[in-house]
């Protein structure tokens, strides 16, 4: 691995653990002013705002990434045309969802489109920083709403302020609205676009697999958190959230690493250069070996911060620590499919790993209860690493 490439993924690594460590400080404050069934709401809406709003990404950044690089071309069109469409459907197909778990209020899910669209600008805006390589800002599309939340998060620490569910989410909602000022750090030639519907079905059907994928991976904690509110109530789904969020650092290695690779094996691919087989090892032993830290810590920090009534969060933490960081391995590893242009195997993949969870939460649930969700979890990350080897062994002896 170039020395290049790990300053660039420690720099990203870096903004994002901050910026997570605000978002955890929210998260936190919420939690001890609220009650644990309140707490599973905001995590289930929160989950949900999150991972349906990635609908509109659907595979599309990546895309855009890999094939403006390794094909020298322009896409910005098709990009924000394929953005649009995938709004004006996602937006309305996910309000129905809030209904069936009983997220519907008015304020609420008038919250909800607030961030819908702040999240999708986001979303957006992240994928043509990747393109630019400027990580700097990259990384400022999440420090502006955490700082955000870090702030308000110290004033409720301090008793200032002490928000209801409503005004919690009020607070991670738009607080994601600002960030789209940075549209006006774009250059000029990704400030103009048209819609191009041009081989827009080809494009489309192209980020399909990639972005079935990608959603199931985004959204797997609103996945894992419907699971315990269906098979249980809010208040599990609280418990669950909070060992599950704590857990969630490692996505942040992942996208840390994933965000600075997509690139740079781009250009190895267009100059001709073979995949880094070994830099992948070496980045997988390294989360492992970080995961199980990070279990010993999260032991000790969630008695002695959250109290008893998060003790159960405890009691699963080593379960969700080792599936997320896995799951981390696999979705890093996932650049490779981009760059080789074999994204079908994404979705093979993803339909693995959740029909492995949801098989397994069938079985496990009613025996284990909170403790059957992440063994489930736990087991179907495996599932995903061992198909993803299985398809980069297949695609590398073929080339």
């Amino acid at each position: 691995m170039s020395s290049k490439s790990i300053t660039k993924i420690s720099f990203v690594g870096i903004g994002n653990v901050f910026n997570a460590g605000l978002g955890f400080l929210f998260i936190a404050a919420v939690a001890k002013s609220v009650s644990v069934e309140d707490f599973g709401r905001y995590a289930l809406i929160t989950t949900l705002l999150v991972s349906l709003a990635k609908i509109t990404d659907f595979g599309t950044n990546s895309l855009f990434v890999a094939y403006s690089i390794t094909q020298n071309r322009n896409l910005i069109d098709k990009f924000f045309t394929i953005k649009l469409i995938l709004f004006m459907v996602a937006l309305p197909l996910s309000l129905p969802i809030l209904y069936l778990l009983k997220l519907s209020e008015p304020s609420l899910l008038l919250l909800y489109i607030f961030g819908f669209i702040g999240y999708t600008v986001n979303f957006a805006l992240f994928g043509l920083f990747q393109k630019l390589e400027q990580y700097h800002k990259l990384i400022a599309l999440n420090t502006i709403p955490a700082s955000v939340k870090g702030t308000v998060a110290l004033l409720m620490f301090m008793g200032v302020a002490k928000p209801d569910l409503t005004g919690a989410f009020l607070i991670f909602s738009l607080s994601i609205v600002p960030s789209a000022l940075l549209y006006f750090y774009l250059p000029d030639e990704f400030k103009r676009f048209k819609t191009d519907t041009k081989d827009l079905k080809k494009y489309f059907l192209r980020t399909m697999p990639a972005g079935t994928s990608q959603l199931m991976g985004e959204g797997w904690s609103a996945i894992s958190n419907s699971i315990a509110k269906i098979a249980k109530d809010f208040t599990d789904v609280g418990v669950f959230y909070l060992a599950d969020k704590i857990s969630s650092a490692f996505s942040l290695v992942s996208l840390s690493i994933f965000t600075v690779l997509l690139p740079n094996n781009a250009t190895r691919k267009r100059d001709k250069s073979k995949y880094d087989f070994l830099e992948t090892g070496i980045l997988s032993g390294g989360i492992l070996i970080l995961s199980v830290v990070a279990i010993i810590l999260a032991k000790l920090l969630i008695p002695a911060f959250f109290g008893e009534e998060y003790l159960r969060s405890a009691s699963i933490i080593n379960f969700t620590i080792m599936a997320s960081a896995i799951t981390a391995i696999h979705t890093f590893m996932e650049n490779y499919f981009y760059v080789e242009n074999k994204t079908g195997a994404l979705l093979y993949i993803a339909l693995t790993k959740i029909g492995t969870l949801l098989l397994l939460s069938v079985v496990l649930i009613p025996i284990f209860a909170l403790s059957g969700l992440a063994m489930a979890q736990l087991i179907a990350a495996v599932a995903a690493v061992l198909t993803t080897l299985g398809f980069m062994r297949v695609y590398n002896r073929k080339s």
